[in-house]
């Protein structure tokens, strides 16, 4: 077969894999409700400057990303999957990227493999069906690496083309347009390593460095101009702010221990982080014209893990840009060993093993636990207040939630116990048996862990949001989902003050800082005088806030209070 035969292969695999069901899950991570209401008032507004939430200017994050789900917002209407089409198509570029590195590295059949381990790894299986960033902003990162290869490939600067400079710069700078800065900062310490290491110093100092810079500057100098003429410098300290909050640790509830990163791409890349694993820490069979590209994959792998383990700041997602390497050492790992290169140690296998029981162990428990109407005793003393109140009054997991628990069972445990006792195996078959899993985990247990994180607070949001004139706010704590599931509008906004504890909303006419601002809105009845808070359950309202607030509803873990 003929390349561009396989590449249509692996396209409809991904088709498969990547698009359907993209609406039968709602909305489940937080990140998901922050993006989707950007994109929902972007579209609204006609605003393609800036992102906002609650028509403030929000300076978290750039706008591509959010751009990407307008349009497809503007083209299919309001609904779940546009929100999640991006990281769709993202995921069908990756796969076939995969193949395409492989094709050129003179080992199509290692592309293959490499896809195909992309495409029915857990973790990516189920991301690319979200609608969250990083998919998009790891294939821009990873698009500049793969360009950076081909520059250093060259043995004098005469060979190197232009195009490879200029491209390198238009990826890192869409990659800044998706998540801001920190794209630099992860080629930037990728690139000096992999230089140091070669001792090659001119792929830096070469005047065509400046093509690359003006290849970025295009990209990311377009849209800082559109928005100064807007807004003025004000924006430029608002934007970075949060980046500097990440590193230094600011945001509570995303503190971690610095492991944290090292158990999730262990669990969540099943299997191929576990066949990766080897490749990681040793050269292994590598003669036969691969040393380099694996240089490349085993310094970004680590720059990532290592620079968000440091940063105190750790969610899931962070080091996602990891699953490129691990995907790629699995699939050459099984590559070695469909030519008979290949040998298994015992130390994979057990890995192997025990992570498909920890896996298994959380699919089991999630609904054996969550779905009780009442948490168990030996539970109960080590959970906080709210977190008990989000069990209140939850309606039990149905059996469905087992099936992907079920399939584990199934298709992969059998898979795992013959191959222990039999030293010659091959892991594709594994990841068929993953890929089962992981798509049965996006239809069965998503939607009652999303009902279980953001229903009672959903059904709060609609019910005090009706009629649409009602303005509705969070105190103590912030969530998305007032305005989502709102549908706020524009002119509902208009002078409301900031209640959040959290800076979330940023304008330039906000005289106030935070908690002033808090204060005023709550001190002042002339300022929307029928707005409600929604706060957790847990919130102990002190004298002066019971004065000017009564409660007069609460859902399971909210409380819903009015001025008086």
């Amino acid at each position: 077969m003929n390349k561009a035969s396989i590449h249509l292969i692996i396209t409809a695999i991904a088709i498969l894999v990547f698009l359907p069901g993209l609406g039968v899950t709602p909305l489940f991570d937080w990140d998901e409700l922050n993006f989707a209401e950007s994109a929902r008032e972007m579209w609204l507004t006609k605003n393609f400057y800036y992102v906002q939430v609650g028509f403030e200017p929000f300076w978290e994050k750039p706008p591509l990303f959010i751009w990407l789900q307008s349009a497809f917002l503007g083209l299919f209407g309001d609904h779940t999957f546009v929100y999640r089409l991006p990281n769709a198509l993202a995921g069908i570029v990756t796969v076939n990227l995969a193949y395409h590195i492989g094709y050129y590295l003179g080992r199509r059949t290692l592309g293959v493999f490499w896809a195909l381990a992309m495409a029915f790894t857990f973790a990516p299986m189920l991301y690319f069906k979200l609608g969250i960033i990083d998919p998009v902003f790891n294939l821009f990162i990873f698009l500049a690496v793969w360009h950076w290869y081909r520059i250093t490939r060259c043995e004098s600067e005469e060979s190197r083309p232009h195009w490879h400079y200029f491209l390198v710069g238009v990826f890192i700078g869409l990659a800044v347009l998706t998540k801001g800065q920190v794209a630099l900062l992860l080629l930037g310490i990728v690139v000096l390593l992999i230089t140091a290491y070669r001792g090659r110093w001119q792929d830096i100092f070469s005047a065509r460095i400046f093509i690359a810079m003006l290849g970025c500057l295009l990209i990311v100098g377009t849209w800082i101009l559109q928005v100064y003429n807007h807004l003025g410098p004000q924006f430029f300290a608002s934007f970075i702010e949060y980046q500097l909050e990440l590193v230094k640790g600011q945001i509570p509830w995303h503190n971690q221990p610095w492991f944290y990163h090292v158990v999730v791409l262990l669990f969540l890349c099943f299997p191929a982080a576990a066949l990766a694993l080897p490749y990681l820490f040793q050269r292994g069979e590598e003669d036969f014209g691969l040393e380099s590209w694996h240089t490349v994959m085993r310094t970004l792998f680590w720059v990532v893990l290592v620079i968000f383990s440091i940063v105190t700041t750790k969610i899931i997602h962070y080091s996602s840009l990891c699953w490129f390497p691990l995907t790629y050492f699995a699939g050459y790992h099984t590559y070695l060993i469909h030519t008979n290169r290949g040998q298994n140690h015992w130390s994979q296998k057990v890995t192997l093993f025990i992570t498909a029981l920890g896996l298994l162990t959380v699919m089991l428990l999630l609904p054996l636990v969550f779905g009780r109407t009442e948490l168990p005793h030996w539970a109960t003393p080590h959970l906080d207040a709210y977190t008990k109140g989000l069990f209140d009054g939850q309606e039990p997991w149905s059996f469905t939630a087992l099936i992907p628990a079920m399939l584990m069972i199934l298709l992969v445990f059998p898979w795992l116990i013959k191959n222990f006792l039999h030293n010659q195996w091959h892991p594709g078959k594994l990841f068929i048996g993953v890929s089962a899993v992981a798509l049965s985990s996006y239809f069965f247990l998503l939607p009652p862990a999303e009902r279980l994180l953001q229903k009672e607070l959903t059904q709060t949001v609609v019910r005090e949001t009706e009629p649409k004139n009602q303005i509705v706010e969070t105190h103590g704590f912030r969530s998305y989902a007032l305005y989502f599931h709102g549908k706020t509008q524009p002119e509902n906004m208009q002078g409301v003050w900031l209640t959040d504890t959290f800076v979330l909303h940023r304008s330039q006419h906000n005289p106030y800082p935070l908690q002033e601002a808090k204060r005023v809105w709550i001190k002042d009845a002339n300022h929307h005088e029928n707005a409600r808070l929604i706060t957790k359950s847990t919130y102990v309202a002190d004298r002066y806030f019971r004065y000017q607030f009564n409660l007069i509803d609460s859902q399971g873990a909210y409380f819903v209070w009015q001025r008086r």
